[in-house]
């Protein structure tokens, strides 16, 4: 009995696994065929207002777009990343938390309902939709992993593998929760010890370009435009200061915020 179960289960599981595959093939062919189409239309609307308006508002028209497309495919991610900012520095205290629950003599049911009760932000969410998950009827084993498969921690995936080892072969689970937190912390204190380093060199150049660098070019147009005349037209320093400077010293902003440590 258990022998056909685990040939269904593996039989459905390939069969998602082909479903899945086919519909990312089609999501990528519609998204290849409307990317064709929509850099041909703002090709022609470049040119149109090229032609029309002058070469300078193209420029600004070419900007607004692109930032406008890189917040319309990024922002999902972005959104769905700072959903789970504070996960990362609570996992270590619910799971020093969980083995103290567990040290007590409470099973691992109860101990995540006390962790989900408890004030561990978007950690004791995802423990409340585990435990609605098991109770509508899945596994405690299938809902952990759907949980380490929604958020990307490697801090939580350690944990959650540990925590269905236990279930399956058992153990002390209690002790393992708590070395795999001290593991955490450990990690966590290389991790923005390197980061430290890192922001340093960025802050230099982030100084650079959002404070020296525009001031510096000003100074240089100014020196030269009393001896050769105008260089760069007005339109174009209009550009540079107003959308160009501000947009890298954005991305690098997101840059270096992309470079905080995550466990």
């Amino acid at each position: 009995m258990l022998i056909k179960q685990f040939i269904y289960e593996k039989g459905s599981k390939k069969e998602k696994s082909k479903f899945t595959a086919e519909i990312e093939k089609l999501r990528i062919k519609l998204i290849n065929y409307l990317s064709i189409r929509l850099f041909l239309v703002l090709l022609i609307i470049t040119g149109l207002l090229t032609v029309l308006f002058g070469f300078e508002i193209s420029v600004i028209f070419i900007v607004l777009v692109s930032i406008t497309i890189f917040f319309i495919i990024y922002w999902p991610k972005i959104a769905n990343s700072k959903k789970y900012d504070d996960l990362n520095q609570e996992l270590p205290y619910a799971l020093r938390h969980m083995g103290t629950e567990l040290k007590s003599g409470k099973g691992l049911h109860d101990t995540l309902i006390t962790i989900s009760r408890s004030n561990y932000g978007s950690l004791s969410d995802e423990f409340n939709r585990v435990l609605e998950e098991i109770k509508y009827g899945k596994s405690t084993e299938e809902s952990l992993y759907l949980l380490s498969d929604r958020v990307k921690s490697d801090g939580l995936s350690r944990a959650v593998h540990q925590i269905v080892g236990t279930l399956r072969v058992g153990g002390n689970l209690a002790n393992s929760l708590n070395v795999i937190a001290e593991d955490i912390t450990f990690d966590m204190q290389i991790k923005l010890k390197e980061y430290s380093q890192k922001l340093n060199s960025f802050i230099l150049i982030y100084t650079f370009i959002a404070i020296l660098a525009p001031v510096i070019l000003l100074i240089m147009l100014m020196a030269g435009s009393t001896v050769m005349g105008d260089i760069v037209s007005g339109d174009i320093l209009l550009i540079l200061y107003i959308f160009f400077f501000p947009l890298i010293v954005v991305f690098l902003a997101i840059f270096i915020k992309k470079l905080e440590p995550k466990i």
